[in-house]
């Protein structure tokens, strides 16, 4: 990248800030040059992280970027970052994203910010999870000390991706520079890439990996649901919505309504996701929820009117078989009522 005129920051790190698919699938940025922090007594460390992302499975991604060759040393200046990196609270991240969102002049807050953040991972940041970062090293090379010390940590349990980007000039009129992006390491097992007989084993394998698939709520699942535990968000969301159906409806109105603080509302909201995965058996909830653009920054639930109805009827057997339950007997004892 060197030889091309290409910088670090200027080129490299605005790519990987434009793409972060680079750092692995599904990596939302979170900040990039980040400089804030302190020592347990307080006193400021100014060792600049390059690019900080969170995967859907709310994992930190540390990215340690180089412009050509990767110094022997590339791989601790990363264990160094991700150390400091698992500190991170899920409100210190949320701030981090703030000023990181809001660099280009328009506000915006720790609020707003944890909330992308929960929209991303679907309300599942696990404060334990931010414990254990992945670390991912872009460079135009690595010497092999990099290279064995990534296996070796590797082996050891700690998630590290080698990523090598190189730039290349093409011959004749019209000219071009191109770079490239590949994975080096992890590499993928030769025996991924050969046909053989299939084990019998390989069914229940590929179940367990299978990702859950998007399921229409039937008036069955809505029943269920009913009958759970209640939880004040969502029960304040599946109301508001079925009462109006098609009209969004923000997340501060169902704060109001459910009696719930912001994290009381994002912590229900991450039960329901967990609860939809395993009770239900799907990953979509019972209704829509989409972020609103612009300078409204909140999200905004809605129901069709399909959903709406069959809500209001679960609801409604639900109450007719209480005020049943409740009547009082004028059959013998042992006679069916």
């Amino acid at each position: 990248l060197a030889a091309a005129g290409l910088t670090e920051r200027s080129d490299l790190q605005e790519w990987v800030l434009r793409h972060p698919e680079i750092l692995g699938d599904g990596v939302r940025i979170v900040t990039f040059e980040f400089d804030r922090w302190r020592t347990a007594s307080g006193a400021p460390e100014r060792d600049r992280l390059d690019v900080l992302g969170l995967d859907r499975d709310g994992t930190l991604v540390v990215g340690e970027l180089k412009r050509d060759a990767a110094p022997d040393t590339v791989e601790m200046q990363a264990i160094k970052y991700a150390a400091m990196t698992s500190r991170f609270t899920v409100e210190s991240l949320a701030t981090a994203h703030a000023r990181f969102l809001s660099r280009d002049g328009d506000a915006v807050s720790a609020a707003e910010a944890l909330e992308l953040l929960n929209v991303h991972t679907s309300f599942g940041i696990d404060p334990v999870a931010l414990r254990r970062p992945r670390i991912v090293l872009v460079a135009g090379s690595f010497p092999s000390i990099v290279t064995a010390t990534a296996v070796w940590l590797t082996e050891m349990g700690v998630s590290f991706t080698l990523v090598k980007v190189q730039a290349y000039r093409t011959g004749g009129p019209g000219t071009h520079l191109l770079v490239t992006v590949s994975q080096l390491y992890p590499v993928r097992e030769a025996e991924s890439f050969m046909v053989g007989p299939r084990p019998a084993s390989a069914d229940a394998q590929d179940a367990a990996k299978e990702e859950l698939p998007v399921i229409e709520w039937t008036a069955d699942d809505y029943c269920r649901l009913d009958m759970l535990p209640p939880r004040p968000t969502v029960r304040a969301i599946l109301d508001l919505c079925s009462n109006a159906p098609g009209v969004p409806v923000p997340l501060r109105t169902v704060e109001a309504v459910g009696e719930r603080t912001t994290f009381e509302a994002r912590g229900e909201l991450a039960g329901l996701t967990m609860l939809v995965k395993s009770r239900f058996r799907r990953r979509n909830w019972p209704f829509t929820m989409e972020w609103a653009a612009g300078g409204d920054k909140q999200a905004y639930y809605t129901m069709t009117a399909d959903q709406a109805a069959l809500w209001i009827a679960a609801t409604t057997r639900a109450a007719d078989s209480s005020e049943i339950a409740a009547l009082p007997s004028d059959a013998p004892d042992g006679q069916p009522q």
